[in-house]
């Protein structure tokens, strides 16, 4: 959806080593996307719209509470994954090292935007 895109874009240019940027749905549908390189956006989406589901799964099944924030950090990449209402997500994908503080702040300033255009 072109109105996601400037908020998506933003996010991306304020994290420099980001490579990927999403709003997605729990299903695996991209919303909006933005990718500096030439990656696969649908297959990319669907994979990580995975990952969140098995680690939702794991903090209900846990009885921890409602998820609030998620990291998957390697040695090559970090990507932090963020609710956003009930059935979409926010994602950024880094290349390590990456400023982890940075990327959760500036995810702290567009998130509420996010959130207000999809009401």
């Amino acid at each position: 959806m072109e109105e996601f895109e400037g908020p998506i874009k933003l996010l991306a240019e304020n994290v420099p080593e980001s490579f990927f940027v999403g709003l997605i749905g729990a299903d695996g549908l991209p919303i909006s996307v933005y990718a500096k390189e030439n990656l696969e956006k649908a297959e990319a989406s669907a994979e990580l719209a995975s990952v969140f589901t098995v680690i939702k799964k794991g903090i209900n099944a846990l009885e921890m509470g409602k998820v609030s924030e998620a990291f998957v950090l390697t040695d090559k990449f970090g990507i932090i994954l963020s609710p956003v209402l009930e059935d979409y997500f926010l994602v950024i994908g880094m290349y390590m090292p990456a400023n982890l503080g940075k990327a959760r702040l500036e995810i702290r300033k567009i998130l509420p935007k996010i959130e207000e255009m999809m009401r």
